[in-house]
């Protein structure tokens, strides 16, 4: 469901939400950390900057670091900076019309299948992926 793209956002986010506060990364060490294809992550990364999620400094100090508390961003606010969150709203049989008055066999349960992944999205903060992190590797 979520694609590679959201997936590595995800791992990268909650590996810079988890460095000493202010404290920059390199784009290739949080690739090697995370066994992500630095020229790929690097990629992501500046999505997340523009988005406003991470800060980023070039130079020998430079890399990225989180803009915000991990406290205050949701993993949907992650996914959407980095891939059309829309396709959640599309028919999942490529219908270009699928609205309950005229409903693809399948659409009443996507609709609710994808409210609640969503919402899980929209009120789940980083510091879950963060805490898990931390609970894997106890």
């Amino acid at each position: 469901m979520i694609t590679v793209t959201g997936e590595y956002a995800l791992r990268a986010m909650a590996y810079l939400a988890d460095r000493p506060e202010g404290e920059y990364a390199l784009a290739r060490d949080v690739g090697k950390t995370l066994d992500i294809p630095p020229n790929y992550l690097s990629k992501v990364l500046q999505s997340l900057a523009r988005a406003g999620l991470l800060d980023s400094q070039r130079g020998r100090n430079g890399g990225f670091r989180m803009a915000r508390s991990p406290k205050q961003v949701c993993l949907y606010e992650i996914l959407a900076a980095v891939e059309p969150m829309s396709r959640y709203e599309t028919c999942v049989l490529g219908r270009k019309e699928c609205r309950d008055e005229d409903a693809c066999p399948i659409h009443f349960a996507w609709k609710e299948a994808r409210g609640k992944v969503l919402t899980l999205f929209q009120k789940t903060p980083l510091t879950k992926l963060v805490e898990h992190q931390h609970a894997i590797k106890k």
